[in-house]
Parts: structure tokens; sequence; C-alpha cells
């Protein structure tokens, strides 16, 4: 009977706490490049209500890219517009999170806790939204939307200075705070003994993510209404220049400059891959309280991997594009801020289950073997993050072409890629975006005015 018990509540606590099939699915979906499937499933794991509104953040976030991936902007923009009201809500969700929630959250891992969304989930949430009105013309709500991404891009530091700050006083005002500090500084032996090197994930600086600040400033160079518009563009242009010395970059910043000398020509602005994302690690960490009564005392926490490419570049003629910013630099860099905060918690959890495992295992062992099957079964990783955002960006220019077709070619493949351009020359972007070589390329034209 007693075994019985143990097993029971070890299944129940495992079938909680794994990840969803319907992720698995969508990811085989991505790698086989059923697009359609993906997106599909993206927008029903989404939670529609009855007002068409999604009541899952990642999921929409999900639905909202491939919705844009296959050039459905409207529809795109309305998922995402939901999803930003999720992440509006985002505090007071979680602050009035059911009880059970709560409860969950303690006695097994995060994941029982709603998504909670990063800094550059939200930065790329309105450009995704701006690049969707650009490139139906509506310059209006693209402003708004660039407004937004310039406003969210530079309360970062802020954000991460508080979140910091934060952690700091968690830890201090914690039950069993000495315990746990004491477990935190033997971590570092513990990661290097795993072969995990926390100290490479490096964000740009400010937490900036280039890519967004460059196309803010691009969209005001090729559509601006007057000075201050212009001054919006060098502003951003100058600040992405610092952060990657592309010579696009610093070529469109003397263009700012001198606006009115601006030629037809053609921005190819390429979004190749799929980004970072995080697997599990296992780790056993000096949580001094180990005893030979103990059975468990092991912590489960999130560890990034490296993002996959499309291609390794995209190709006018003989010019091939050369990277402008790395989203996996972006996303490691917040994580390894967040991740103090996650090992933090993850020890403090730790410590309470093993505390409470000692406790029913002076009582009675068969209490402290269920305790120990229950941990190590809880002792899960929030592996969740929004797995369609790209690997990195690409960015060169071309002359506009004489008969209004431009050709594109991606390594590897073996038919080349027209993309017919307006008869009227003008600035024009060519926005392309590559999920993996299984899946075709999309393509659209942001237009200037």
């Amino acid at each position: 009977m007693r075994r019985l018990l143990i097993t029971c509540i070890s299944a129940a606590v495992l079938a909680g706490c794994a990840t969803p099939e319907s992720t698995r699915n969508f990811k085989l979906e991505l790698q086989a490049g059923n697009i359609p499937a993906a997106t599909e499933r993206a927008v029903t794991e989404s939670d529609l209500n009855k007002e068409d509104q999604p009541e899952d953040l990642l999921w929409a976030l999900e639905a909202g890219t491939l919705l844009r991936y296959s050039t459905l902007s409207e529809r795109s923009t309305r998922m995402l517009d939901g999803a930003e009201a999720l992440m509006k809500d985002d505090d007071t969700r979680n602050v009035v999170a059911s009880g059970g929630q709560q409860v969950a959250a303690v006695l097994t891992n995060d994941n029982a806790l709603p998504y909670s969304p990063n800094v550059y989930d939200t930065v790329m949430l309105n450009t995704y939204k701006a690049l969707n009105f650009w490139q139906q013309g509506d310059y209006a709500n693209a402003r708004v939307e660039w407004n937004r991404v310039d406003d969210r891009q530079r309360r970062a530091a802020e954000h991460f200075e508080a979140e910091i700050a934060k952690q700091r006083d968690e830890v201090e005002a914690g039950d069993n705070a000495d315990l746990v500090n004491r477990s935190l500084a033997g971590s570092d032996a513990a990661f290097e003994k795993a072969g995990v090197d926390v100290s490479q994930w490096t964000p740009y600086a400010g937490y900036i993510n280039p890519a967004a600040l460059y196309l803010h400033g691009l969209y005001f160079l090729l559509n601006g209404e007057g000075k201050a518009d212009y001054d919006k563009a060098k502003t951003s242009l100058e600040r992405a220049f610092a952060l990657t010395y592309h010579a696009q970059v610093k070529a469109d910043l003397a263009s700012a400059r001198r606006p009115k000398k601006l030629k037809p020509a053609v921005w190819v602005l390429f979004e190749n891959g799929l980004a970072a994302s995080k697997r599990e690690l296992r780790i056993d960490l000096p949580l001094f309280l180990v005893t030979g009564a103990l059975h468990y005392t092991g912590i489960a926490l999130p560890i990034m991997e490296d993002g996959v490419p499309a291609y390794p570049h995209i190709a006018v003629g003989r010019q091939k594009s050369q990277p402008l910013a790395n989203m996996d630099t972006i996303i490691k860099g917040e994580f390894k801020t967040r991740f103090n905060a996650i090992l933090v918690r993850e020890i403090i959890r730790a410590t309470a289950k093993t505390v409470l495992q000692k406790q029913l295992n002076d009582q009675n062992p068969w209490l402290g073997l269920a305790a120990a099957v229950a941990q190590a079964a809880s002792t899960q990783a929030d592996l969740r993050g929004w797995i369609t955002l790209p690997h990195d960006f690409h960015l060169m220019q071309v002359p506009y072409p004489k008969d209004n077709v431009l050709t594109l070619t991606l390594p590897g493949t073996e038919a080349d890629i027209e993309v017919p351009l307006p008869g009227q020359k003008a600035p024009v972007v060519v926005y392309v975006r590559a999920l993996n070589a299984a899946a075709a390329p999309s393509i659209q034209l942001l237009a200037s005015k």
C-alpha cells in the first residue's frame, strides 16, 4: 500500500509538470516545414475566448508570428494585440494567481505559474506589429508601434537594475536565508562540473535589441515627415551602429544626416532561422542539509542552447547579406540576468522541500521516502519560451533593379527567388523570413511613402 501510494504521487506530479504534447508536436511541425499545421496548432492553443481574444500569452505570440509569416498581417496583428493585452496584465495575473497555482509552484516548479514575458518578447511583439502595419501601408499605426518599441528599449536597462535588486532582497527576506546563501555560494563549482559557463551569456549594452533599434531608425529615415522624424532616425541609427558596426547602418546614418538626398534602392532584411532555446540541467548543489537520512536533494535548471540558422546568408548576385544582430545574444543576455533569480528560487524551493523531507523522514522512513519521490518527480525546469523568434538578422542594400525584379539566392537551394518590386522606383525594404531549409521563406515588401 505504501509503495502504491508513492507511485501514484510520483505519477501525478510527473503528469502535471511534463512538457505538453502540443509543444512537442509544434516543434516537430516546424522542423518538417509544415507551417500550416504549426499555425493552426498555435491558433488553437492560444485559447481564443468569445471575443476572439487569446487567453494564452505564449501561444498567442507563436500564432501571431506564424500568421505574419503567412502574410496574414491583419490576423497576425489581432493576435499580437491580444498577446500585448495579456502582457499588460502580467504583473496582476501573477500576483493574483490562484492559491492552487501558487502552492503548486512552491511544491513543484515554475511551470505551475502563467508564462511571464521577457523584455525581448515585448520589444519583438511591437516590432512585428509595426512591420505588419508598414507592410499594409498603414503608416500612422506603424509610427505608434515604433514609438512603443523605442520606449520599451529605453526602459530595458532600468528594468534589469530593478530585477537584480529584487533578487537580492528576496534571498535575504526568505526563510532559510542562510542555507540558501551558502548553497548559492557553491553553485559555480557545480556548474563548472556540469560544463556550463554562464559568463558567456553576455547581452548587448543596455539590453538593447540592435535589429529592432535599426528598423526603428530605418522606418523614420524612409518615411520621415520632417526634422523631428529624421532626428529620430539619426539617434536610433547612431545607437545601432555603436552596437553593430555594420557598414550599411553607417551608410544609413549618413543618409539620415542628409535625408533629401536619399535615392531609390532596395534594403534586404533577412530574419534567419530559429532562436536559442532551453534544455533542462539537473544538478546536486551542496544544500548543507545532506545526511544519510535524505534520499534526494537535486535541482533542475533551464540552460540555454544555441539557436539554428536556416542559411548562412542571403544573396543578390554576388552580394551577400552581412549579420546585423544576433537574437541568441539578446535572449541569452536577458536570461543571464534572470538566471540568478531562477537559481535562487530553485534553491529556496529545494531547501524547503529537503527540510520537509528530513522532518518527515525523522517521523517515519516511509514518509521520508514518499517525500523524496515526490520531490524528484516535481523537480523540473521551466523551459517555456517564444520558439519562432529568429536566430539572427542580416542586412544589405542593393541598387534598384532596372527591370523591377529582385532576384534572391539562398545557399544550397536550386531555384532563385524572384521578387517583383513597385514599378515606380523608390526606397523599398524586402523583408525575408526563413524558419529553416524545410519551409519556403516568407517575403514581404515594405514600401516607403
